[in-house]
């Protein structure tokens, strides 16, 4: 009997995200468009349909470790928060966004809560295994990856179109060259001795 431990994580929860949206007690809340996931988060999550994901990797975390409660939860949605300068530090998940997931899956009959905590239902055990079945027959399409637009790069001044070189004339020192220094008289640098002995004579 194939169960949920047989079929790759990501592949089931993007497979259970897309029977959940069929619930209509699966419904994201009014804040969930502008909503973190956490304070280790900078923006909102991009995906549009953000919540039914959330809400199957929750469905599949209670049926691999529950019961557990909304506190454990966080950990595993937790991540390091950036903080400049300073090092990084774990922070945990959002707890509304968990607590919430969990009442809607309550409301289908797919997790039961008692004093233990949060756990799986038959009902939900037996949605699971379905879905892992359908999951090895009939696997979703791979996610397009993100292509960045490619940046033409600006293209180097040709030098010598727009102007033409003039020809060179003999006696005028090149572009390249620097001009020659004036020659300094040869009498300022004549030995003081040889001054004197012309005014001897």
């Amino acid at each position: 009997m194939t169960t949920v431990y047989d079929v790759p994580a990501d592949l089931l929860i993007r497979k259970v995200a897309e029977a959940l949206k069929s619930r209509q007690e699966i419904k994201p809340p009014a804040w969930a468009a502008f909503a973190k996931t956490g304070v280790h988060k900078e923006l909102p999550p991009e995906d549009p349909d953000w919540w039914y994901v959330r809400s199957a990797a929750v469905l599949r975390r209670v049926y691999v470790d529950g019961p557990l409660g909304v506190q454990r939860m966080r950990s595993f949605y937790g991540g390091k928060k950036d903080r400049g300068s300073r090092p990084n530090v774990f922070r945990r998940g959002s707890g509304s966004v968990l607590r919430r997931s969990l009442q809607q899956l309550e409301a289908c009959k797919f997790v039961v809560h008692d004093k233990t905590g949060r756990r799986i239902s038959p009902d939900g055990q037996s949605f699971m295994d379905a879905m892992a079945l359908d999951t090895l027959k009939n696997p979703p399409a791979p996610v397009p990856k993100k292509v960045q637009p490619h940046k033409a790069e600006p293209k180097k001044a040709e030098i010598g179109k727009a102007e033409k070189k003039a020809p060179h004339k003999k006696g005028e020192p090149k572009k390249s060259e620097k001009p020659e220094a004036p020659k300094a008289d040869a009498k300022k640098h004549e030995p003081k001795d040889a001054k004197k002995s012309e005014k001897k004579e």
